[in-house]
Protein backbone atom coordinates (compact mmCIF):
# COMPACT_ATOMS: atom_id res chain seq x y z
CA UNK A 1 0.00 0.00 0.00
CA UNK A 2 1.63 3.03 -1.02
CA UNK A 3 1.00 6.77 0.67
CA UNK A 4 -1.70 7.83 -1.01
CA UNK A 5 -3.61 4.93 -0.15
CA UNK A 6 -3.60 5.19 2.93
CA UNK A 7 -4.20 8.69 2.83
CA UNK A 8 -7.58 7.55 1.37
CA UNK A 9 -7.71 5.04 4.18
CA UNK A 10 -7.46 7.85 6.61
CA UNK A 11 -9.85 10.01 5.04
CA UNK A 12 -12.62 7.56 4.73
CA UNK A 13 -12.14 6.04 8.52
CA UNK A 14 -11.98 10.10 9.27
CA UNK A 15 -15.33 11.01 7.42
CA UNK A 16 -17.27 7.84 8.95
CA UNK A 17 -16.28 8.95 12.14
CA UNK A 18 -17.33 12.12 11.95
CA UNK A 19 -20.98 11.08 10.43
CA UNK A 20 -21.46 8.74 13.02
CA UNK A 21 -21.00 12.34 15.88
CA UNK A 22 -23.47 14.18 13.70
CA UNK A 23 -21.04 16.37 11.42
CA UNK A 24 -22.94 16.50 7.89
CA UNK A 25 -20.35 16.40 5.24
CA UNK A 26 -20.06 19.44 2.87
CA UNK A 27 -17.06 18.67 1.02
CA UNK A 28 -14.45 16.39 0.88
CA UNK A 29 -10.49 16.58 -1.08
CA UNK A 30 -11.84 20.74 -1.82
CA UNK A 31 -9.16 22.17 -3.59
CA UNK A 32 -8.43 25.72 -5.23
CA UNK A 33 -5.76 27.68 -6.30
CA UNK A 34 -4.21 28.30 -2.24
CA UNK A 35 -4.38 24.56 -1.31
CA UNK A 36 -6.19 21.54 -0.11
CA UNK A 37 -8.95 20.80 2.73
CA UNK A 38 -9.34 17.16 3.24
CA UNK A 39 -12.96 17.58 4.75
CA UNK A 40 -15.28 20.16 5.02
CA UNK A 41 -17.78 19.48 7.56
CA UNK A 42 -20.92 20.67 9.34
CA UNK A 43 -21.49 20.55 12.90
CA UNK A 44 -23.40 22.39 15.29
CA UNK A 45 -23.61 25.73 13.48
CA UNK A 46 -20.01 25.77 12.89
CA UNK A 47 -18.48 25.08 9.36
CA UNK A 48 -15.08 22.78 10.38
CA UNK A 49 -12.15 22.68 7.97
CA UNK A 50 -10.74 19.17 8.79
CA UNK A 51 -7.07 18.24 7.82
CA UNK A 52 -6.30 14.43 8.33
CA UNK A 53 -3.22 12.87 8.92
CA UNK A 54 -2.71 9.06 8.57
CA UNK A 55 0.30 7.03 9.52
CA UNK A 56 2.30 3.90 10.19
CA UNK A 57 3.08 4.05 13.65
CA UNK A 58 4.73 6.63 15.83
CA UNK A 59 8.00 6.45 13.39
CA UNK A 60 8.34 9.75 12.98
CA UNK A 61 6.51 11.63 15.51
CA UNK A 62 2.48 12.18 15.05
CA UNK A 63 1.25 12.52 12.32
CA UNK A 64 -0.32 15.82 13.73
CA UNK A 65 3.59 17.43 13.87
CA UNK A 66 3.63 17.80 10.52
CA UNK A 67 0.69 20.02 10.23
CA UNK A 68 3.48 23.02 10.12
CA UNK A 69 2.80 26.33 10.07
CA UNK A 70 2.93 26.76 6.18
CA UNK A 71 0.15 24.06 5.87
CA UNK A 72 -1.82 25.68 8.48
CA UNK A 73 -1.20 29.30 6.75
CA UNK A 74 -2.24 27.14 3.29
CA UNK A 75 -5.54 25.83 4.65
CA UNK A 76 -6.58 29.09 5.96
CA UNK A 77 -6.07 30.43 2.58
CA UNK A 78 -8.15 27.65 1.45
CA UNK A 79 -10.73 27.97 4.00
CA UNK A 80 -11.30 31.90 3.13
CA UNK A 81 -11.51 31.55 -0.67
CA UNK A 82 -14.15 28.40 0.22
CA UNK A 83 -15.80 30.63 2.48
CA UNK A 84 -15.77 34.02 -0.21
CA UNK A 85 -17.49 31.23 -2.62
CA UNK A 86 -20.32 30.41 -0.52
CA UNK A 87 -20.86 33.99 0.58
CA UNK A 88 -21.38 35.15 -3.47
CA UNK A 89 -23.69 32.33 -3.28
CA UNK A 90 -26.25 34.24 -0.99
CA UNK A 91 -25.32 31.30 2.00
CA UNK A 92 -24.77 32.94 5.65
CA UNK A 93 -20.76 32.36 7.05
CA UNK A 94 -21.04 30.58 10.27
CA UNK A 95 -18.69 30.28 13.02
CA UNK A 96 -15.63 28.22 11.71
CA UNK A 97 -13.29 26.23 13.74
CA UNK A 98 -9.81 23.84 12.36
CA UNK A 99 -8.99 20.49 13.21
CA UNK A 100 -6.77 18.05 12.78
CA UNK A 101 -7.48 14.04 12.62
CA UNK A 102 -4.45 11.75 13.56
CA UNK A 103 -4.97 8.02 12.33
CA UNK A 104 -2.37 5.79 13.04
CA UNK A 105 -2.39 2.66 11.83
CA UNK A 106 0.39 0.13 13.33
CA UNK A 107 0.66 -3.41 12.93
CA UNK A 108 2.25 -5.04 16.08
CA UNK A 109 3.83 -8.39 14.71
CA UNK A 110 3.92 -11.73 17.04
CA UNK A 111 2.05 -9.73 19.91
CA UNK A 112 1.65 -13.00 21.24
Amino acid sequence: MNNRELGIIGEDTAARLLSCEGYEIVARNYRCRFGEIDIIAYHEDCLHFIEVKTRRGHEYGRPCQSVTYPKQARIRKTAVFYLNEIREKGCRIPQIQFQVIEIVIERIENAF
